[in-house]
C-alpha cells in the first residue's frame, strides 16, 4: 500500500502546490482522501482522474474540498466520454445529511459519520470526530495488521490517543509552532503533535497542514523534543509505503 502526499499546506497552497490531499493506492483501489485547493493538478502527475475509485472527505472547509466540484465535473465528462464506467462514491463527513454538495452524473455523495465503518474491498476504515470548527472526522485504515491514521483538522485532546494508539503511520496536522496557542483555532501545534505521538506509541509521524510562516523545517525539531521516534515533514509528491 502506498500513500502519496498531494498537498501538505493549511489554509491555501504554496505557489504551484496544494492544500490537503492524499492518494492511497492498494492493488486496484485508488482512494483520494480530501480534495483541497490544487489537489487535482497534483493528482494528475500520478494517475488519471478517471482512475480514482473512491473519495473520502474529512470535512467541508475549503482547504479540504476546494477542488471537489472540479473533480465532479471531471467525472461527468469522463462518464459521457466513456472513460469512466462506474460511479465515483464520495464519502463525506456530514452530521446533518444536509450537505451542500450534490451528486452529478458520474458521482454519488455518501454520508459518513463517527461510529460508522467503511469497507472498500479489503480496506477497513473507521472514523473519529475531531475537535474543529465544523463536523470533522479523522480517518483510520486497518489492513493486514497495519494501521494508518490521518488526523484531519483538530486541536489536541487525550481522546485522540486511543484512536491513534499503536498506529504504524500517522499523518498529523501540525498547523503551528510550539510558541503559538493552537487550540483556539481548532488546530495542533508541535507540542500537541509530539505529545500525541508519544502517548499513542506511533510508529512514524508525518507532519502536514503546514503553516506558511516561519521555518517549516523546525517543526520536526520541535516535535522531536517530545517524541523520540521517526518524524518527517510532508511535501508534495512524498510517497509513504506501508508493506
Amino acid at each position: 500500500m502506498k500513500i502519496t502526499v498531494l498537498g501538505p499546506w493549511g489554509a491555501y497552497p504554496k505557489a504551484g502546490e496544494a492544500t490537503a490531499g492524499y492518494l492511497l493506492e492498494h492493488e486496484d483501489e485508488k482512494i483520494l482522501i480530501d480534495c483541497g485547493s490544487g489537489v487535482l493538478a497534483q493528482l494528475q502527475k500520478h494517475i488519471q482522474l478517471s482512475e480514482v475509485t473512491a473519495v473520502i472527505i474529512s470535512h467541508t472547509h475549503f482547504d479540504h474540498i476546494a477542488d471537489l466540484g472540479c473533480l465532479q465535473y471531471a467525472c461527468l465528462i469522463d462518464t459521457d466520454l466513456g472513460n469512466r464506467t462506474s460511479i465515483l462514491p464520495i464519502y463525506m463527513a456530514d452530521e446533518s445529511n444536509n450537505n451542500q454538495y450534490k451528486a452529478m452524473s458520474g458521482t454519488e455523495i455518501r454520508r459518513i459519520a463517527v461510529g460508522e465503518a467503511l469497507s472498500i474491498n479489503e480496506l477497513q476504515f473507521s472514523f473519529f470526530q475531531t475537535f474543529h470548527g465544523v463536523y470533522c472526522l479523522a480517518v483510520k485504515l486497518e489492513f493486514a495488521n497495519r494501521t494508518f491514521v490521518y488526523t484531519a483538522d483538530t486541536f489536541y485532546d487525550d481522546s485522540l490517543v486511543q484512536f491513534c494508539a499503536n498506529a504504524d503511520v500517522v499523518i498529523a496536522e501540525t498547523s503551528f509552532y510550539k510558541s503559538f496557542e493552537a487550540k483556539k483555532y481548532g488546530h495542533m501545534n508541535t507540542t500537541d503533535v509530539g505529545t500525541l505521538a508519544l502517548k499513542a506509541n506511533i510508529g512514524k509521524v508525518y507532519l502536514t497542514h503546514l503553516p506558511h510562516f516561519g521555518e517549516q523545517a523546525s517543526l520536526a525539531d520541535e516535535v522531536g523534543e517530545i517524541y523520540p521516534g521517526p518524524i518527517a515533514l510532508a511535501y508534495c509528491g512524498m510517497e509513504i509505503v506501508m508493506e
